[in-house]
């Protein structure tokens, strides 16, 4: 216990929590400020829809995240797009830090602590100083807008509170999440599966007066969510199985997050905060054995953690698994804090010593993201410059450049294949890998058919008619190493699925 009357102890614990939250906001806003393009590799994709939210009350790609609408609000109060996405990205990560100590107390009941022991600070800490949270702060802002009320609904479902007050807020936490991004959707699924198989595993046990509200919260967020998803886009929904199904790869390799750190540049820190998270599965394993009555609350975060983990899905940066890796801390931290109880019983801090050791974990928030590992923007917009005039009515083109194209000229572009009922006549392409010998010998023999424009010496324009002549006279002749750069991810092959389009007419 920390050696403080009550009530100052009390005051100077919210003052450190407060410290800490401003403190993250600080070192991940300055962080992202480093670069003056937007951060990560859908950077554009974010300004394009706040732009199109302020001068046309709409988004381009219709979305129900309700990240997207705080986005466009903290760029309109900041003057500009770009600095609004990150002044939201980092203030949404710096949320996660009051939350985490709302966790932190409940957890710290559950584990029979007072509610102020230093194990709701140390999740608060966690939270100001991980390397992860700025990671999906400069990379996947929406999927950072689910952890701090995923860290609330934890909090709330362990806090014994059940009044009126308590269901609303509780509601609100699960609906926030669930409509921030379907990973957080898809977590909650997952914890509450995990939360009744741990009833099960416990048996018999605690009144049914407890219960019901867990219930009633479950069956009106289900309710009320499968509503949304049915009229709104870009929600969790049956169809979206199509989509994580086809990138499943259940090959044998080593588990996330390792094979991660080969496909993108990821600082040792953060490689110590993602490979902790086996431990935290390793101390669930220990609650599940030794803790029977915690076993709902274990289960509800080891079974999402699981699907953290393992392999599931495509090694790919880009890919499902690797955003569902980053999300393993969240669900570890609170395992590791649950399993540890006789050890901070133990302990006998002063406030200030807490304060020192806490905000001095803050900066290491920094090793998270590389504000330069952005797409070459400055080539993007070159290439864009030489699209020859007049432009096509839709421009196939890989991501980085898409929202980049919308954003520079005010068109379309998307990094899909088009749909078969498009008319390939008006639709342009950017070719990424080909020779101009290649070009030359597999050119479509049609006549009246434009050439192909080089515009530097990777990328190429063409019409997407000639480029889909061109792509079957190669497979005809069975070039497999030119036909394996054309199935690089910088020459869009897929069509969109059409979970991607469902509720955007």
């Amino acid at each position: 216990m920390i050696s403080r009357p009550p009530e100052s102890r009390k005051w100077g614990a919210a003052a450190l929590v407060a410290a800490l939250t401003v403190g993250a906001f600080l070192v991940r806003l300055a962080l992202l400020l480093e670069s003056p393009e937007p951060p990560g590799t859908d950077g554009y994709y974010y300004v394009v829809q706040v732009q199109h939210w302020l001068t046309e009350g709409r988004f381009h790609v219709r979305d129900a995240s309700w990240v997207l609408r705080v986005m466009a609000l903290g760029s309109a109060a900041v003057g500009g797009p770009v600095m609004g996405l990150k002044v939201v990205s980092a203030l949404l990560a710096a949320l996660c830090v009051p939350a985490a100590w709302f966790a932190g107390r409940a957890l710290g009941r559950a584990g029979q602590e007072t509610a102020d022991a230093p194990g709701a600070l140390g999740l608060a800490a966690w939270a100001a100083a991980s390397p992860t949270l700025t990671h999906l702060a400069g990379d996947f802002p929406k999927t950072l807008g689910a952890v701090p009320p995923l860290l609330l609904v934890l909090a709330w479902g362990v806090s014994g509170r059940r009044g009126w007050g308590a269901l609303l807020g509780g509601m609100g936490a699960v609906m926030l999440a669930a409509t921030a991004h379907r990973l957080g959707a898809s977590l909650l699924g997952l914890g509450a599966v995990g939360a009744v198989l741990g009833l099960v595993l416990r048996g018999r046990g605690g009144s049914p007066e407890r219960k019901w509200p867990l219930v009633l919260v479950g069956v009106v967020c289900v309710a009320s969510f499968a509503l949304l998803t049915t009229v709104l886009p870009n929600l969790l929904h049956p169809k979206d199985l199509e989509r994580v199904s086809s990138q499943l790869d259940l090959s044998p390799g080593a588990p996330p997050p390792f094979p991660y750190f080969a496909l993108r540049h990821t600082q040792v820190i953060q490689q110590v905060e993602l490979g902790v998270s086996w431990l935290g599965l390793a101390c669930g394993g220990v609650l599940l054995w030794r803790r029977r009555e915690l076993r709902p609350l274990v289960m509800g975060l080891v079974l999402p953690l699981v699907v953290c983990l393992f392999p599931l899905w495509r090694r790919d940066v880009l890919d499902l698994g690797y955003r569902t890796s980053l999300l393993a801390p969240l669900l570890a931290a609170p395992l590791v804090l649950l399993a540890l109880p006789s050890a901070r019983a133990g302990l006998q801090l002063r406030l200030w010593a807490v304060a020192l050791v806490t905000l001095a974990l803050v900066p290491l928030a920094r090793f998270g993201f590389d504000p330069a590992a952005t797409p070459p923007y400055g080539r993007y917009r070159a290439l864009i410059a030489r699209v020859p005039q007049p432009p096509p009515e839709l421009l196939i083109a890989h991501q980085g450049i898409n929202f980049l194209y919308d954003h520079v000229t005010g068109r379309e572009a998307m990094a899909w294949a088009p749909e078969p009922a498009l008319d390939r006549t008006r639709i342009g392409r950017l070719v990424w890998g080909v020779r101009d010998g290649e070009w030359m010998t597999y050119a479509p023999e049609q006549e009246g058919l434009p050439a192909p424009i080089r515009l530097d010496r990777d990328y190429v324009y063409v019409r997407e008619d000639v480029f889909e002549a061109f792509l079957a006279r190669a497979r005809a002749e069975g070039d497999e190493e030119l036909l394996e750069r054309l199935a690089d991810w910088h020459n869009p092959s897929a069509v969109r699925p059409a979970s991607l389009l469902r509720n955007r007419d």
